[in-house]
């Protein structure tokens, strides 16, 4: 008598909004309720229970439950997936194809979709056609209900409905319509404020700034602060910016209209937002009640056409240095400035400099202005740069060598044992292509019974990831290894050729440098003195 199998399942339980759309939806929690006494009623041990609740069908790489269960599937401690129905699994035709006819029985998996009838187990060709077909209306599906929920959402906006999560700072969602604003005082009256600076001839980071002196929670933290959510993961400094500021001001949420479709996904399979051209934003006037008047905001509008003002230094180009300073502190990108000073005999001068990006836009209470006058940063990279390729003319072959050991702590017998391995995953590679060939021959020609097959194939297809990720890995590192040596090469090659400079021109500059990270000013000894790394390509920071 031949044993039985023993089963070890997983229930997985899938539910979106999309799939909220039809009538049958069940929810999660009657899915895993379902299938878990469906396992139980046949004798199999329940290893583990895998919810995505809010994912759509039509992507697997993005459903976290989903990846946890296949991770358990390859590693054969799951030899069995019970699903609702096919849907369920997924809407994507070729993708549950995929699985369900090639993954699963490679790996000695067993698949049932208990509404659908579907079992991996007891299966013929027709009921093979019925799951192609059955896939394929699934993933038509996806595409019919994006078509109208998009449809919806447009529809909506032409009448004035707001769609988005967060209701503009200054408003809420209204208790009984959810789709509409009402005015929220406390954050309003700030609102009125910025309009009202703006209006007196405050520039946007002026604004910022005297927010953040007078400690005026930004939009993000008043809304967490309020609603009492925790955990905010936005990547910010949590002061107001220039452009926060610069949002604010532009948006006609404000005078009562309701702006939308500024963005919407690329495809129903793929959920990224793409930009929407201007001119097919939807714009419905008068939708509530406004923050401020018609009169505030054409001023503000004036105020905009007559400070704007391109970003050039003194000759009317840009910055020399512009994209390559970084303040060594907080990671902003340092702004450039021009100061114009009158002089004793009266006449003016402009002053060029660099600031803090953080503290530029936000004050002291983001980071400290770390200012540098150009003039100063001019004369340090030119007898850097200079200084550098001088002594590359002279000491070529010990600065290279200086590079390459702080690059490159692995020596020659590395390289050699990388190699070795190199070709021994290569052998093994082609050996495997072969085995995988002969056994499917073998199925086909009736020599070995499909179970054996589907285990020979499982086996053979894990060595092969196994050795690729391996093959990956030490490719890497061969290819480090070899692009160290190369790019010290190419920068000495590049820098000796800068040896008689007594200029800079920008091309110079992005040429041979990446970044220069610039501290604040502080006191050594009784001096003024400041960190400065100039970190240069192919090479990185040479102290």
């Amino acid at each position: 008598m031949q044993e039985e199998k023993i089963y070890n399942a997983a229930v997985y339980a899938r539910l979106s909004k999309e799939d909220e759309q039809r009538g049958d939806s069940a929810s999660i929690e009657t899915q895993v309720e379902m299938l878990t006494r469906y396992v139980t009623e046949h004798g199999w041990n329940l290893a583990e229970v895998y919810k995505d609740d809010g994912y759509t069908g039509t992507n697997f790489d993005r459903r976290p439950a989903f990846n946890e269960m296949m991770e358990k599937v390859r590693s054969r401690e799951i030899n069995l997936v019970v699903v609702k129905d096919l849907s369920r699994f997924g809407r994507n035709y070729l993708e549950v194809g995929q699985y369900t006819e090639l993954e699963f029985p490679a790996l000695g998996c067993r698949f049932i979709a208990v509404n659908d009838n579907v079992d991996s187990l007891n299966r013929g060709n027709n009921d093979e056609i019925f799951i192609a077909f059955r896939n394929i209306f699934n993933e038509h599906y996806s595409r019919d209900i994006s078509r109208k929920i998009r449809s919806a959402m447009n529809t909506s906006c032409r009448s004035g409905k707001f769609i988005g999560a967060f209701a503009p700072f200054g408003y809420m969602k209204s208790p009984d319509d959810r789709h509409k604003f009402v005015i929220d005082e406390p954050a309003a009256a700030v609102v009125r404020r910025i309009f009202q600076m703006r209006c007196e001839g405050l520039g946007y980071r002026r604004i910022a700034i005297t927010l953040n002196e007078e400690g005026v929670l930004p939009p993000r933290e008043y809304y967490c602060q309020t609603s009492g959510k925790t955990g905010n993961s936005w990547k910010g400094n949590g002061k107001w910016s220039t452009s926060a500021v610069t949002q604010l001001l532009r948006n006609e949420a404000y005078i009562g209209n309701m702006v939308q479709h500024k963005k919407e996904i690329f495809s129903y399979k793929d959920r990224r937002m793409t930009a929407v051209p201007k001119d097919e934003w939807i714009r419905v006037e008068n939708t509530h009640e406004p923050i401020i008047s018609m009169d505030v905001w054409e001023q503000c509008r004036l105020i905009d056409k007559a400070q704007s003002r391109p970003r050039q230094n003194s000759m009317k180009e840009t910055s020399l240095f512009s994209g390559l300073l970084c303040c060594a502190d907080c990671g902003f990108a340092m702004r450039y400035q021009i100061e114009r000073r009158r002089l004793k005999n009266g006449a003016t001068a402009l002053y060029e400099k660099y600031l803090c990006g953080s503290y530029s836009r936000s004050g002291r209470t983001a980071c400290s202005t770390h200012s540098i006058p150009l003039g100063v940063l001019y004369e340090l990279l030119l007898n850097d740069i200079w200084a550098k390729a001088k002594e590359v003319c002279y000491h070529e072959k010990e600065i290279a060598q200086r590079l390459m050991e702080r690059r490159q702590k692995q020596g020659q017998a590395e390289l050699s044992a990388i190699q070795k391995s190199m070709r021994s995953l290569e052998k093994r590679a082609a050996e495997l292509d072969r085995l995988i060939r002969s056994a499917y021959e073998d199925k086909v020609n009736g020599s070995i019974p499909g179970e054996l097959c589907a285990e020979l194939l499982g086996g053979y297809q894990k060595e092969r990831t196994e050795n690729a990720a391996k093959r990956r890995e030490l490719e890497a590192r061969l290819a480090e290894m070899q692009t160290v040596k190369n790019e010290v090469q190419e920068w000495i090659s590049l820098i000796r050729q800068y040896q008689d400079i007594d200029t800079l021109d920008r091309e110079m500059l992005l040429r041979l440098i990446d970044k220069i990270e610039v501290g604040e000013v502080h006191i050594e000894d009784g001096q003024k003195v400041r960190d400065i790394k100039i970190h240069y390509k192919f090479v990185g920071y040479i102290g």
